[in-house]
């Protein structure tokens, strides 16, 4: 009974396993023929020293790293650059802000830099401590 369902599908279909299996197989390679050649084009662009079009952080820092590794410079420092490029204006601000007043926190609190002092001397002193008695 199975053969003639089977029979009946072929018929009304107008096509064996085999050809629609292949046809599936054409558009698969189809599709992920085109997707290479888009990555190809890209890698091709970068390759020629174009920055990504349109990246946001990860893509510049990932672009210009992979430049940079290529080029035999220093692949972080290049990251890091290409990340501030690919940032918006308000996340620089941002940075900057907090840069500023890391560096104002630092020169006017000589309170907060005495505790850190005080805190490191501990440290010291506690790691000698158990080193002498090891």
């Amino acid at each position: 009974m199975s053969t003639t369902m089977d029979e009946d599908r072929t018929t009304t279909t107008g096509e064996s396993p085999g050809t629609a299996f292949g046809d599936i197989m054409s558009a698969a390679i189809g599709v992920v023929s085109a997707k290479v050649d888009d990555w190809s084009s890209r890698l091709e662009a970068v390759g020629a020293g174009a920055p990504a079009a349109g990246g946001g952080v990860k893509r510049q820092a990932g672009v210009r790293g992979v430049q940079a590794g290529l080029k035999g410079r220093n692949p972080v420092w290049a990251a890091i650059k290409g990340a501030w490029t690919g940032g918006s204006v308000v996340t620089q601000a941002a940075v900057i802000a907090a840069g500023v007043a890391l560096v104002l926190l630092l020169a006017l609190s000589p309170a907060l830099l005495l505790v850190f002092l005080l805190s490191a001397l501990v440290v010291a002193a506690v790691t000698k401590a158990r080193s002498v008695r090891a």
